[in-house]
């Protein structure tokens, strides 16, 4: 009996996930590229956002992402894949953990990479950042039940 042709879209747990997971990250971008477009105002005082977008980009880009959305969107319909679920504590957690080990690499000892290490820095904001990283380490605290 000879193997009849479907054009079901046969996958495995480990698969789907992965499905799951690349148009979650995917579906995230557009909305960040959307936002960016719309240049909503962000707290940051430390990065500053040039406005750059090329006019055509501004005017010609939503279609587009709209189209790539509805694409999406029919893809993972067909099959058959589920919303994924993010944790916010542990989305919060992983973000915390992740400043505190960049707060431990401007530490005067970790540096050297960088050039000379003047004293300073260790005398002066070694102590600063550890201030920074008790605070954070104190924010990831909060998280815990």
């Amino acid at each position: 009996m000879p193997h009849e042709e479907s054009d079901e879209i046969r996958l495995n747990d480990n698969q789907r996930r992965h499905y799951e997971i690349l148009f979650s990250r995917l579906e995230q971008s557009l909305e960040q590229i959307e936002r960016a477009i719309r240049g909503e105002p962000s707290n940051a005082q430390l990065t500053h956002t040039v406005d750059d977008l090329p006019a055509r980009f501004v005017a010609d880009a939503q279609p587009l992402l709209t189209g790539i959305r509805a694409e999406m969107l029919a893809i993972a319909s067909s099959l058959g894949l589920r919303p994924r679920e993010i944790s916010r504590r542990r989305t919060i957690q992983a973000l915390i953990s992740s400043e505190m080990n960049g707060v431990k690499d401007g530490l005067a000892g970790r540096l050297r990479g960088y050039g000379d290490v003047d004293a300073s820095v260790a005398r002066h904001l070694d102590p600063q950042l550890h201030r920074l990283h008790a605070s954070l380490a104190e924010l990831g605290q909060l998280l815990r039940p």
